[in-house]
């Protein structure tokens, strides 16, 4: 009777090893993908997949609803399950402008970062993006490309 339970004790070990084996050995990019197509919001593109270390994760993506461009971003986190959604934001982009700009608080969800501003490029022209805060610190914004020419 020990045998029996020791050998059924021992198979259900292996099967959660197993579990939270497979899981963890996943390709994070492609799981990052399935949660995020989990909020099924009509046209979405994503514009760039941004790891902020093992377990967390901004995802950049934009979304067209008629004549309305939408440019957002969602915040994941790694858990024993898989990746999961805490939050996320977005705000249309009037075209008009050069250069359409979003703030994200991330002290809600990542406690260790505090603020992230993004936005879309319209203009062509422009090669660099400097933030200067109201301490007259300059900060050198990243360029990122996406899709056919888009870039934020």
């Amino acid at each position: 009777m020990a045998t029996k339970l020791k050998l059924i004790l021992s198979i259900c070990l292996l099967f959660v090893v197993f579990y939270f084996g497979s899981i963890a050995l996943k390709d994070d990019d492609s799981e990052i993908v399935k949660a995020f197509q989990s909020l099924n919001e009509p046209f979405k593109e994503i514009a760039h997949i941004e790891m902020l270390d093992n377990t967390k994760s901004i995802v950049f993506y934009e979304s067209t609803f008629g004549d309305i461009e939408v440019f957002g971003n969602v915040r994941l986190k790694k858990n024993i399950f898989g990746w999961r959604m805490l939050s996320s934001g977005s705000s249309q982009t009037p075209q008009k402008y050069k250069l359409g700009w979003h703030f994200s608080n991330l002290a809600f969800d990542f406690h260790t970062y505090t603020d992230l501003i993004f936005g879309k490029i319209y203009d062509s022209n422009i090669e660099e993006v400097v933030i200067v805060t109201k301490n007259h610190k300059k900060y050198h914004a990243e360029i990122i490309e996406y899709g056919s020419g888009k870039r934020f």
